[in-house]
């Protein structure tokens, strides 16, 4: 087949589908009433446009569609979508290699036209993402997206598009799940939405509520006794609310009020102990003593006005966005004891003072000498309790946002416009707090010290022995503009230009023995960023389009937080006397040649682009091993090159074939020092050539067969998924590293078969389903706390589960 792909490509003179779809998965889509693809109409450019027609690099999943697929939240769309890894521990979304823990998002996450990625402020702010029900679509727009979606969309940007009331026809949707995890526990979910005029022409409404439970499979047990505590302790529940009303006052004029809940509680990470475990036999098991909890929700009210005035259409969206998240980011229990063992393994207590009669008592009586934690378990012989130390992260998200945009309304208008301004408050809070009750008596156990002579401090009143509490503040606000020329029936022109003044500012204070006392400060920064963008665009058949885009993203700068005194140690050896104040914005370069194209008389649609990235002045988090603490600093440069394809084949009435591949070379072109360089000592915190994360290679091939059963309409669908082994030379892999960890591997290849049969009784949709049906269980996310600690930690994909799935539409 791809011999034949080339041979159409050259007959239709699209050299870039010629050199590019040689395999494949995109999602099959709905035959239409002429025998071909029914096409999609995205709004990636703030207008409705058919996804052929946009000269972008975009997937567009469709509610059908994702129903179709089984498609539950952004880990099941990242494995159809090229070019995009999804973390799921960390919530991070990487499009072609941009993707960073530190400062602000790379990657833009919109609800409909709300913002609502957060800014890496403390330690492991995570992202939250919207479940998968009743939405419109999902787009995922790849490549920087600075001239319209503006700040934090440097990579690319996801959109989930919500439906809108109707104020003309009812409508119900409705889906029910029951599922079984080999080795695990049982899933399920319900959901419904209804829709229609309350009254005709005039007032419409949408209502929906989901739930879901995700079973879990990873056993929490007593690393010293082997006793299970909680059986698939790793299970999450999600639920979600959502109403909307239309009003239409008077001809040409919508209001649309709507509010958004959800509310996510995992009980428990996938994280599972390697030294406990035996993934061959579906035996999972963690023995981290505290819950590794994640309790999510937020509320996003909205208010959309839409005036069409002829020639000209006047938009407005106001929005707030409120979250809250509880989040166990990383173990207190193993941190400290980690961060401890350092520390007894010197012979010297956490001021650095060695050992001598009277100090340390512990090291030389109580216990023998470490490690205090080794594979499968804590090693602290005569220690008289089961030691627990509970470290929780709080993020809140309060984002005010306004856009006002006036746009040309005439799709066939040689002159083609859209002119907005923007305008953006965010307040965010991270608190990271250790909770560590047991420290006196541990710190007798390991120095024979009170936590005065130790640490300098007592326990904070509620317990704590470190607190880190920042208040971040992002304004801004911008002016954009693009707009389209055609210059002949088939050649188009483009640009966009997008102006923003940017405003940072914290105020932080943190405390407890840990941070050997208490310590404050507050920074700014303001920055002045302007993001232009350019293309061309030949539609040189009716089907066949090439086009050649520039676009540039950006993210906010910002100001560090004081390190604390325990740090200085680490500074010294970089050659610092302090961390930097603030960090400037960075940049990414992109430049894309891509093709549309549709063949076969409709029945072949491919999407193919080949891009080269230059991504400048990197915002990057410089880890002090001694102290535990981090600050974000500007440091080196990356580029990413490489293709992604995707289409769909309908090879006849009955059987239809989608299929993607997407290929992403991103890594570090000069060396970085947190430091002065040269300096004895002192290590690199990135190399040239060093990779950056991610799968270079992503693919998918799914094929769908539609008959008539019993006389009623049926279908049998399988797919396949690969995401490719990562890359061998990340920073943490290569020895010349300062984050150099010997016991880091990369992530295994993901291999996943699903198989998918239903048939139609009337309006509902009945199916059974089996997803990793050949129970692949790769080894991923290798990690532990540090390069001296033994106990080491990994997840996996789910196990096979075999379910079954009723939809009602009407």
């Amino acid at each position: 087949m791809a011999k034949n792909f080339a041979r159409i490509a050259f007959a239709t003179g699209s050299a870039t589908l010629a050199l590019l779809c040689w395999a494949g998965p995109a999602i099959a889509q709905a035959q239409n009433a002429g025998g071909g693809i029914e096409e999609v109409v995205v709004t990636a450019t703030r207008r409705s446009e058919a996804l052929s027609k946009v000269p972008e690099s975009i997937s567009a999943f469709t509610t059908d569609q994702m129903d179709t697929l089984g498609v539950k939240d952004f880990s099941g769309l990242a494995k159809y979508t090229p070019g995009v890894t999804y973390d799921p521990s960390s919530h991070d979304v990487s499009i072609r290699g941009v993707d960073s823990d530190a400062g602000s998002a790379t990657t833009g996450i919109y609800i409909d036209d709300t913002p609502i990625q957060i800014r890496n402020l403390g330690f492991n702010s995570n992202d939250t993402l919207p479940g998968i029900f009743d939405l419109e679509r999902v787009e995922v727009l790849r490549g920087p997206q600075g001239t319209l979606f503006g700040a934090g969309s440097e990579g690319g940007t996801v959109r989930y598009i919500t439906p809108q009331p109707s104020l003309t026809d009812y409508s119900v949707y409705g889906r029910g799940e029951l599922s079984f995890t080999q080795d695990g526990a049982p899933s399920y979910e319900g959901g419904v939405a209804v829709g229609g005029p309350i009254v005709d022409d005039k007032l419409g409404f949408r209502v929906s509520a989901w739930g879901r439970r995700d079973g879990g499979y990873v056993d929490l047990v007593n690393s010293g006794t082997g006793a299970t505590t909680d059986s698939n302790t790793n299970h999450t529940d999600t639920y979600a609310l959502r109403g909307a009303l239309t009003w239409q006052p008077i001809a040409n004029l919508t209001i649309t009020p709507a509010i958004y809940y959800q509310h996510r509680d995992e009980n428990n990470i996938d994280d599972y102990w390697i030294g406990l475990s035996n993934p061959g036999s579906g035996d999972f098991r963690t023995g981290t003593p505290e819950p590794m909890q994640d309790k999510d929700h937020f509320y996003l009210p909205s208010l959309k006005m839409d005036w069409n005035l002829g020639d000209v259409e006047l938009i407005s969206n106001t929005s707030y966005f409120k979250r809250d998240e509880s989040v166990n980011g990383y173990s207190g229990t193993l941190y400290n004891l980690s961060y401890f063992q350092q520390l007894v393994d010197s012979n010297s207590d956490p001021w650095g003072r060695t050992c001598t009669a009277g100090l340390c008592a512990a090291y030389a009586g109580l216990r023998h000498p470490p490690p205090l934690l080794l594979p499968a378990g804590f090693d602290l012989p005569g220690y008289p309790d089961n030691y627990v130390s509970v470290a929780t992260i709080t993020n809140e998200q309060k984002n005010f946002t306004q856009e006002v945009r006036l746009q040309s309304t005439d799709p066939n208008a040689r002159f083609a416009w859209i002119a907005g301004v923007f305008y953006s408050t965010n307040q965010q809070r991270s608190i990271e707090e250790i909770n560590d009750p047991q420290l006196p008596e541990l710190n007798q156990y390991l120095w024979g010290e009170t936590l005065q002579r130790s640490w300098g401090e007592d326990l904070l009143p509620n317990g704590d022995d470190y607190i880190n509490n920042t208040d971040g503040h992002d304004r801004q606000i911008a002016g954009f503009v693009n707009a389209t020329f055609a210059l002949t029936d088939t050649l188009k022109i483009q640009g966009g230009l997008r102006v923003a003044s940017t405003h940072f500012d914290f105020n932080n204070y943190a405390d407890g023995p840990q941070n050997f006392g208490f310590s404050n400060g507050r920074g700014s920064h303001d920055e002045t960023p302007v993001t232009p963008m350019a293309g061309a665009t030949w539609q040189f058949t009716p089907d066949n389009m090439i086009y050649a885009t520039y676009a540039q993203g950006y993210r906010i700068g910002g100001a560090n937080a004081p390190i604390p005194p325990s740090c200085r140690g680490d500074l010294r050896a970089l050659g610092l006397t302090s961390a930097p104040e603030s960090y400037d914005s960075d940049t990414v370069d992109s430049y894309e040649v891509g093709t549309k194209d549709k063949l076969l008389g409709g029945r072949l649609q491919v999407d193919g682009s080949v891009f080269y990235l230059n991504w400048d002045n990197i915002q990057q988090n410089n880890y002090l091993p001694t102290c535990g603490i981090q600050y974000t600093a500007n440091l080196g440069k990356a580029v990413s090159k490489g293709f992604d394809v995707q289409g769909d084949y309908l090879v006849t009435d009955s059987l239809s074939i989608d299929f993607s591949l997407g290929y992403t070379d991103a890594h570090y072109t000069e060396t970085a020092f947190a430091g002065p360089n040269p300096k004895p000592g002192n290590q690199p915190l990135v190399g040239d050539g060093d990779g950056l994360p991610g799968s270079p290679w992503t693919y998918s091939l799914g094929g769908q067969y539609s008959t008539n059963l019993f006389g009623r309409d049926a279908y049998i669908r399988a797919d396949y998924t690969h995401t490719g082994r990562t890359r061998d030379n990340v920073p943490e892999l290569d020895a010349i590293t300062s984050s150099f960890d010997p016991v880091l591997v990369a992530d295994q290849v993901v291999n996943e078969v699903s198989l998918r049969a239903g048939m139609e009784f009337g309006d509902i949709d009945a199916s059974i389903f089996a997803d990793n049906l050949f129970n692949s269980h790769p080894v991923l996310d290798v990690n532990h706390q540090d390069s001296f600690t033994l106990l080491d930690e990994a997840h996996t994909i789910r196990p096979r589960t075999i379910g079954i799935t009723l939809i009602y539409r009407n």
